[in-house]
C-alpha cells in the first residue's frame, strides 16, 4: 500500500510542477504584453500623432489655417485665467512656403495678403513659417518683408 501511496504522490508531485509552469509562463505573458501597453502610451503621449499628449498637436496649442479658405489667428492658452497686466497675449498664424509660393490657410497667396491680413488682426501676431521645400529666395524675400513691417515671425 505504500508503493501505491508513493506512485500516487509522485504523480500529484508531477502535475503540480506542470501547473507551476503553466502559471509561470501565463505571469510573464501578463507582464510582457502590460509593458508593451505602457511603451505605446508613452510613444501615443510624446508624439502625440492624434493631437493628444504635450507635442506641436496637442488641443490648445498654436493656431492652424482653418479650413473654409480665411487664414485663422488664434491665442494661445495659458496657465493664468487672465493675462498678466504687462504682457498682452500672444497670436499666431501660419504660413507655409512652397517652392517659390506662400501658402496662407489653404490657398496660394502673396507677401502683400500676408502682410494686409497680420497688420488688420490689431493684435501682437507672430507668424509661423513652415518650409516645403522653399526655395532660398522665396524665404528670404518674405523674412525680409515681415522684418521690415516689424512683423515678428519664427522658422520651423
Amino acid at each position: 500500500m505504500s508503493k501505491d501511496l508513493e506512485k500516487e504522490n509522485e504523480k500529484l508531485e508531477k502535475q503540480n510542477k506542470k501547473l507551476k509552469k503553466k502559471n509561470s509562463a501565463g505571469g510573464k505573458i501578463i507582464i510582457f504584453l502590460l509593458l508593451i501597453i505602457v511603451i505605446l502610451a508613452a510613444v501615443l503621449f510624446f508624439l502625440d500623432p492624434f493631437g493628444w499628449g504635450i507635442g506641436p498637436n496637442a488641443k490648445g496649442g498654436a493656431g492652424n489655417a482653418d479650413t473654409a479658405g480665411a487664414p485663422a489667428v488664434s491665442q494661445t492658452e495659458t496657465a493664468d485665467t487672465e493675462p498678466a497686466e504687462t504682457e498682452k497675449p500672444q497670436a499666431y498664424t501660419d504660413v507655409t512656403v512652397a517652392g517659390a509660393t506662400y501658402i496662407f490657410g489653404t490657398e496660394e497667396t502673396t507677401i502683400d495678403y500676408i502682410v494686409s491680413i497680420v497688420k488688420d488682426s490689431g493684435e501682437d501676431v507672430i507668424v509661423n513659417i513652415s518650409d516645403d521645400n522653399a526655395t532660398q529666395n522665396a524665404m528670404e524675400e518674405l523674412t525680409k518683408r515681415l522684418e521690415s513691417e516689424g512683423i515678428r515671425y519664427t522658422i520651423k
